[in-house]
Formats: C-alpha cells, structure tokens, sequence
C-alpha cells in the first residue's frame, strides 16, 4: 500500500468513533453535492412547444411526438406540452404542416368524411359549427387571448321582406394574464366576424371578455352626418398626434434627432350644424302663372238683303302672375372642425466643453428660437383669429451624459456565455470543495496516525544491503557500531550509507534523523 494512504487509514483508524462519522459524513455530502451538480448540468433543457391546449389537441400532440419517439413533458393541468429546446422551432413547423394544434372547436375538417344520409339541417348545422370554430381559432391568434368562442345566429330565410330577421353573433374571450385589447383590436374582430358571415352588420356583432364586460362598441352609421360622434376623443388624439409628429419630424432634420418635443392640444368643435339659406331676385322675376278670358257678343240684322249690319263686341282679359326668384340651400357644417390650437415646443440647447473639460448647457440663440417658432406656426396651420398659441422654449434634456452611450449590463453580457458558464461553475465547485474541505481533512486525518516506534537509547540500527547497494532490510539490533560493520562487509563510506538509507525510504529516513536529533 502507498505510505499516504496507509497513513490516511491508520490515521483513519485512529480518530474518536464521533470524528469518524462526521468524517465520512462530509466526505459522502460534499460528494454527494458535487454528483448532483453534475447531473442537474447535464439535464436536458426544455422549452415550451405549445400551451393553453384544448384536451384534444394535447392528446393528438403527444401522440404524434410518442410516434417519433420525442421525449416530451406534459404540465399537471395538461395543458401544457414541453421538449427538448433545440427541437422546438423544427416540432413546430412539423406539426403546423399537420394542422396541429387545432386550437379548439371543430373548424372546416368536418366535411373532411362524407356520411350518407345526412340531411339538410344537418347540414346546415354542421356548416355553422365549422365557421364558428375557425373564426374561434383565427381569434386565438392575436397575443392577447387565451382562447375564445364564436357564436352565431343565422336567421331562416323568408320570402316576405318585412319578416326577414338579421343575422347576429356575439364572441367570448378570455385573456392571457396582465393583458388587454386595445379598442382598434376589438373593432378588428367585430369586423373579421362580419366580414365571414354573409349578411352579418358589425353592429349586430357583440364582444365580451370573460367577465362579462362589454369590449365592443357600436359602430356608428356612415351616413348619418354624426358619424363621428362614438369616436370624438379618439378623433381628437389621433389628430393632435398626427400634428405633433409632423412638427417634430421637420425640426429634428434642423436641430438633431432626440433633441425636440412637441406637444399639440386641439380644441375641436363636434356639435352638428345644419344651415338652411334661402335666396330671393327681385331683377330676375319668373312668370308664375297666365290666365286669359275672352267675352264675346254677336247682334245681326232682321233681313240680309237689305244690307243691314248688326252689333258685334269681343272682350279679352289677359293675367300674369311673376314670381321672385328663391334659392333655397341647406348645409351641414362638417363635425370635428378646429376651433383653437396650442402647441408646446421644447428644444435642447448646445453643449460645449468648459475650461474642465466637462459639457456645459448653452442656450441656444433668441433668433434661431423665433425662427423655429415661424416655422412651426406655418406647418401647423396658425390662425390668430381663433385664439392659436405656440411656445418654443430651449431647456437642458435630462441625459446620463453628452455623448455616452447606456453600457450593457451584466445580464446582457453573460447571457451568450450560459451554457459554458455552467460547466466553469460545476468544475469551480468541484476544485473549491477538493481544496477547502477534502484535502485539509485528509491531512487533518494522517496526521491522527501514530508515529513509528523509536529505537531505545544504546541500541542502533541494523540495515541489509543488497548486491547492487540497495537497502533489503532493516531491523533493531544491539548495540554495536553500525557505521564500522556496514564499511568493513561493504566498503560504503557513511556518506555512501546515509545516501543509500535517503533512497530506500526518504519519508522514513527523514522522520528517523528527526527523532535521533531531539
């Protein structure tokens, strides 16, 4: 046996039965730790292939990846389906190619197997399963949802128009956690249903989340002149977007990007103005109406021949009635017209170095101020007359520091070195536990050894030495000059002999000069 480790046992063997299990104790949880760093590191790393799964669709899933022999794990609620992380992206090009998941319901594939003898209200019923189940999965899309249901009401046609009833659907959705759909989302899916459903008006499309609150809004009619009314403060904000925007994009190419603000308050005048005007010319009149009479009487003589004439009278009456030109105009004043407009300007001022070298605020010039001011009312559409108002003040910004970038943090810096980074910690670990616990004990432990017996005063030592010089044995002997005996059998000079007794044993030899010396 090695004489460390012959040593280490005996100073084992050595140590108080408490001392020897609290040994054996650190020993087997300090390998025991760095057994299961290994082992946790070498774990395969899953990634999410698809959640919030119907259970058919999780039962089709797994299916599909036990066929290919794909390890997977599946979450308590099932819902949830998890493999290897570098098989991800490649499991889920495959299984969309197979129309996995389906997302719930039952879409167009229902008419994918032909059953004799279905009739035709079957039919029909099936039809509108299939279109509420892809209109439910096209839903299901948007980041926002979890998942939703479509349900619509397609009325019996009627030959008689006024009996004839509007088609109506209204949608359930349940949103992911912590999320929300913006009104332009809402109206997006009030639109998709109608648009899919041949006769259906998105205002007879209704949208609920899963509290029951109402998230659709009733469109309001095109042509009717207020059309504009459900949509005022949106109106309102796109507007004064759209200006500040435009006002801020032209005098960033002046100053510099990042270093403008715009702000635009509009005041917008949404009441509804009808203006009727009705118009008269007098210098232009235009007949009416004509009436004529004619009154006519005839007296004849009593003989012809006689050449008596008689009385004859004719009486015409002729009216004509004028009537004044009238032009008669109605208006309807548009809705939303602006009314006043203050627009707030804030522009960075000019950094240069002072005598310390550090960036000093300057303001910029009262007349480039005034300037960049014209140019905004100018772009903007200013009109005293209603009361318009624009500021533009040069301020500081609030920066970190003229001309620094943010650095990366720590996190970002680390995250391409991960999966090395795991292998440097385990070993790390491994080495800090070698050294700061294994090793300090297995000295603590061969130095509990007893130490060697030592030859009693006034005896010596006896040593055999082989043919070729080596050391074969040693034992005590009596007392007698071994120096002497060893250099008359061998002719070894003591300098030859003390070299000979290093190499045999230099551990031993070391110990046993020690020993002879105190």
């Amino acid at each position: 046996m090695n004489p460390n480790w012959k040593r280490l046992v005996e100073g084992f063997l050595a140590l108080p039965p408490g001392r020897k299990l609290t040994v054996v104790g650190v020993i087997a949880v300090t390998i025991l730790s760095i057994g299961a760093m290994v082992y946790f590191t070498n774990l395969v790393d899953y990634g999410v292939l698809f959640s919030n799964l119907t259970n058919e669709d999780a039962a089709a899933i797994s299916a599909k990846l036990k066929e290919k022999k794909i390890p997977f794990q599946v979450s308590p609620d099932g819902k949830t389906i998890s493999v290897p992380i570098d098989k991800v992206p490649e499991l889920r090009l495959e299984l969309a190619s197979s129309g996995l998941p389906h997302g719930g319901g039952v879409g167009f594939e229902i008419f994918d197997h032909k059953t004799i003898g279905v009739t035709e209200f079957e039919q029909q019923i099936n039809y509108r399963r299939a279109l509420q189940g892809e209109l439910s999965r096209t839903i299901n899309s948007l980041d926002e949802i979890e998942s939703s249901r479509v349900h619509i009401a397609l009325p019996k046609e009627s030959v008689f128009v006024e009996r004839e009833k509007k088609a109506t659907a209204s949608v359930t959705v349940k949103l992911k956690p912590g999320r929300s759909l913006k009104p332009q989302q809402v109206d997006g899916i009030v639109h998709l249903v109608a648009s899919s459903v041949e006769g259906l008006n998105p205002q007879d499309v209704m949208v609920v989340d899963s509290r029951g609150n109402v998230l659709s809004r009733i469109p309001p009619d095109p042509k009717s002149p207020t059309a504009l009314t459900g949509s005022q403060a949106e109106y309102q904000k796109n507007l004064e977007r759209e200006m500040a925007n435009r006002i801020q994009a032209m005098l960033e190419n002046v100053v510099g990007k990042g270093k403008v603000s715009v702000q635009v308050a509009a005041d917008l005048d949404f009441r509804v103005t009808e203006k009727t005007e009705e118009i008269y010319d007098a210098e232009n009149p235009v007949i009416r109406s004509v009436q004529k009479g004619t009154d006519r009487s005839v007296t004849k003589a009593g003989d012809a021949k006689s050449g008596a004439g008689g009385t004859e009278k004719e009486k015409v009456d002729e009216t004509t009635n004028y009537e004044i030109n009238k032009t008669v105009s109605r208006t309807v004043m548009p809705v939303g017209e602006i009314r006043k407009l203050s627009i707030a300007v804030l522009v960075d001022g000019v950094y240069v170095k002072n005598e310390k070298g550090e960036m000093t605020f300057q303001e910029r010039p009262k007349k480039e101020l005034e300037m960049l001011e014209e140019v905004v009312r100018k772009s903007a559409g200013f009109n005293p007359q209603r009361g318009d108002q624009v500021v533009v003040s040069c301020l500081p910004f609030q920066k970190a520091e003229v001309g620094e970038m943010v650095a990366p943090t720590w996190g970002d810096r680390l995250l391409p070195l991960l999966p090395v980074l795991k292998y440097l910690l385990v070993v790390g670990l491994a080495l800090a536990a070698f050294f700061i616990i294994i090793k300090p004990m297995t000295k603590y432990v061969a130095a509990q050894a007893p130490a060697p017996a030592m030859p009693a005063p006034g005896t010596t030592v006896s040593v055999t030495v082989g043919p070729e010089g080596q050391v074969a044995e040693k034992e005590a002997l009596p007392s007698a000059d071994l120096l002497e005996l060893l250099q008359s059998s061998h002719q070894l000079t003591e300098a030859e002999l003390t070299k000979k007794l290093a190499e045999a044993d230099a551990k031993k030899f070391a110990e046993l000069l020690r020993n002879w010396l105190t």
